[in-house]
């Protein structure tokens, strides 16, 4: 597996190993999400994504592993959870029994919510582009035009992700790619029965 850098391994982190119905050439498989799993140090990360990596391999169906760009922070989620339970007890009897059953499921949306993050990268998607490299220049002369420093960047199945600091939106082009807030950084993906690795 290719490097990825230290400082996207750190803190709270969701790993999730996925489908996307792009993959797919009849279009007709869903997006889903076969495992997810929070790491919260450099070591938990590697470890899940070693373990998610042999599954892809093993998989007879094309998976993505994505991180998200943004560590969390634990406190703001417990806050948004209580805050979502406290809501929930006052459902109707069905809706709130449905809330704890799948209790797993409320806390990951509230531990991924973009207020419950605890730092700011914004990724760029640079998808579907005719020419990847030239999407790329044009994205990173914009950048440096805007005086914003770049993180990362990494090819994906389809284009290029590049992972900045915060800027303003909208002296963005978006002609030239997607400003993902709070995305998900992907990490590898299986094609034509291999895995690749772009971080």
């Amino acid at each position: 597996m290719n490097k990825i850098p230290l400082e996207f391994k750190k803190g709270l982190r969701l790993i999730i190993l996925t489908m996307r119905r792009k993959d797919f050439k009849d279009g007709i498989k869903p997006d889903g999400v076969a495992k997810r799993k929070i790491s919260r140090n450099e070591a938990e990360f590697d470890s899940i994504v070693n373990e998610f990596s042999k599954e892809l391999k093993k998989s007879s169906i094309p998976l993505r592993i994505y991180s998200s760009v943004n560590a969390r922070d634990i406190k703001k989620s417990i806050r948004e959870f209580k805050q979502r339970q406290l809501e929930a007890d006052y459902y109707d009897e069905e809706n709130k029994n449905e809330f704890y059953f799948d209790i797993k499921n409320r806390w990951i949306s509230c531990f991924m919510r973009p207020s419950c993050r605890a730092e700011t990268k914004f990724l760029i998607d640079l998808d579907n582009v005719e020419s990847v490299a030239d999407a790329i220049i044009y994205a990173e002369r914009l950048l440096i035009d805007l005086k914003v420093k770049i993180i990362a960047r990494y090819l994906t199945k389809n284009g290029a992700h590049i992972i900045t600091e915060p800027f303003n939106p909208s002296l963005w082009h978006s002609d030239l790619g997607e400003i993902k807030k709070d995305g998900m950084m992907l990490i590898c993906y299986k094609k034509e029965g291999l895995d690749k690795r772009k971080v």
